[in-house]
């Protein structure tokens, strides 16, 4: 089947900001997503929230101060996959890296109740995660307005090329998958981090590399935000202690090109055998594997 092209943003990306990107590890785009795709992604978290997929039920099982979210979203939910396939994400991504090809990695919602006072506490995703390269970037969109206090998110300003790995966390603070070879997150008090006041539209792009955080919400106002993932060339499916939950099938074996059904190329083009089952209709994860993965996590 065919699948149109995603849309251009509204602007293209300076080379300030993409200097930010690479130097900070950190850089806001103001006003980047319209009305139309905010309004789609923010009915597709409510009814998300109201209908708790597995990686939902797990992220309550492992959060804390009412913290709620999910995760591929765009496997089973058709706003999210036109977000990921058509939206101006995917362009962005391309205008950053300056690459070939932009494969969709994973989308991510997560949403504070108002009054939480549970911080997000500061980690980096990439040792979480099943991949290896440089070429990584992820978008961070509030549905809410939100400023530093308020749980907008904060990242410590070059963080991303300490060359550092540290033991992955659940944003409730659990520890997943402790490896002695990783270190803790050191005390970020002293560095330099970088926040914004936000509203809907903008983009925080930022490098997965780059330590980041969040406060709690204020007394008034939830916060909810979403979150699109991207990699460009040169990236490689590398399994290895990774806890990044892959509950859907992939084809994928340790050194692979990133890509296949779970991971499918956007640009230049989409690959039909990665896509076409897809837009047939939703996938729901692999029952066992998610069946098992809900039962090591109520053990914890």
């Amino acid at each position: 089947m065919d699948i149109s092209p995603p849309e251009a943003p509204p602007r293209d990306l300076t080379q300030a900001e993409i200097d930010a990107f690479h130097t900070d590890g950190v850089v806001r785009l103001s006003g980047m997503i319209d009305d139309k795709w905010l309004g789609r992604i923010a009915e597709g978290v409510e009814y998300l929230l109201a209908n708790p997929t597995v990686l939902a039920q797990a992220t309550a099982l492992l959060g804390g101060g009412g913290f709620a979210g999910d995760a591929f979203m765009w496997k089973t939910h058709d706003g999210f996959r036109d977000f990921m396939f058509f939206s101006p994400a995917a362009r962005i991504a391309q205008q950053l890296f300056g690459s070939t090809a932009i494969t969709a990695f994973y989308d991510q919602i997560f949403a504070k109740p108002a009054g939480s006072g549970a911080p997000t506490p500061f980690h980096e995703d990439v040792s979480s995660w099943p991949i290896a390269g440089e070429q990584v970037c992820a978008m961070w969109i509030p549905l809410d307005p939100c400023t530093p206090d308020t749980a907008a998110l904060q990242v410590v300003r070059g963080s991303h090329r300490w060359g550092r790995r540290y033991v992955p966390i659940t944003p409730g603070a659990t520890h997943l998958g402790r490896r002695e070879e990783l270190e803790a997150v050191p005390d970020v008090s002293d560095h330099e981090i970088l926040s914004w006041d936000l509203t809907p539209g903008d983009i925080v792009l930022f490098h997965p590399a780059a330590l980041h955080g969040a406060t709690g919400t204020g007394p008034e106002r939830q916060r909810r935000a979403f979150v699109s993932r991207w990699v460009g060339d040169g990236v490689t499916f590398q399994p290895q202690h990774a806890v990044l939950p892959l509950l859907w099938e992939h084809g994928l074996r340790p050194g692979d090109p990133i890509g296949g059904p779970l991971f499918p190329r956007v640009l230049p083009t989409p690959v039909p055998t990665e896509t076409g089952a897809r837009f047939d209709g939703p996938q729901q994860p692999h029952a066992e594997r998610a069946e098992e993965f809900l039962t090591i996590l109520r053990m914890l």
